[in-house]
């Protein structure tokens, strides 16, 4: 009776033992499978979306920036300067429009005005021959006009513009080489040199016969 007994003992110990075995299989089996997952899975995601380049980025701030969303236009360029390259020019004016648009929207503020100076100054130090950051800087010399010297400054940076590179001209905002007449025109306005305000008018009328600021202004100055 006694060697039964064990030996019915030791059966049902290997009985009670497979199962557990089993477990533990399975359990290496998912943990083998968890680590191929981190291992080789993640870089292979077909959903996860590629990393924007620096123009890609630009490229979404000025859609932003059109739209009116110019907070998220401000990351778009921002993101974009995080980057070296020729780019850096054309994200930093980028920022220049959108602080100057900010500041006519929500009424003239001052310091999203110097902020945008900052940001324009920053673009032209980049590549002076970046026209757009010039107009940029141009028609928020206007905008502010605390004193004569900054419609003269004004002036000088529209003179820069035409003399820049066209590529970054008539993109927003303005659409001709009229329209910069009539910054110009604006600016002997308020100077208060009228002889010289109609001449800039009248250029800008040969070149576009329809534009209405240009005709608007005409109309103050008769």
């Amino acid at each position: 009776m006694k060697t039964t007994l064990q030996i019915k003992n030791r059966k049902s110990r290997i009985t009670c033992a497979l199962p557990i075995s089993r477990i533990l299989h399975i359990a290496s089996c998912i943990l083998y499978l968890v680590f191929c997952i981190l291992c080789f899975g993640c870089g292979t995601d077909p959903e996860e979306e590629p990393i924007a380049t620096p123009e890609e980025d630009i490229q979404s701030g000025w859609e932003e920036y059109d739209s009116g969303k110019y907070g998220v236009a401000v990351q778009s360029f921002e993101k974009a300067i995080t980057s070296d390259g020729d780019h850096l020019a054309d994200a930093y004016n980028g920022l220049g429009w959108v602080y100057l648009s900010f500041s006519r929207s929500a009424g003239i503020n001052q310091k999203n005005l110097a902020t945008a100076l900052d940001k324009f100054q920053e673009a032209v130090a980049f590549d002076n021959a970046n026209a757009d950051a010039w107009v940029g800087q141009a028609g928020l010399l206007l905008v502010r006009r605390d004193s004569q010297d900054d419609l003269r400054q004004a002036l000088e940076a529209v003179d820069k513009a035409l003399k820049g590179n066209n590529e970054y001209l008539y993109r927003h905002d303005y659409n001709s080489q009229a329209d910069l007449h009539v910054l110009k025109a604006q600016c002997y306005y308020y100077l208060g040199e009228l002889d010289e305000a109609q001449n800039q008018v009248n250029s800008a009328l040969d070149i576009e016969k329809h534009n209405s600021a240009a005709l608007a202004l005409e109309k103050l100055l008769r």
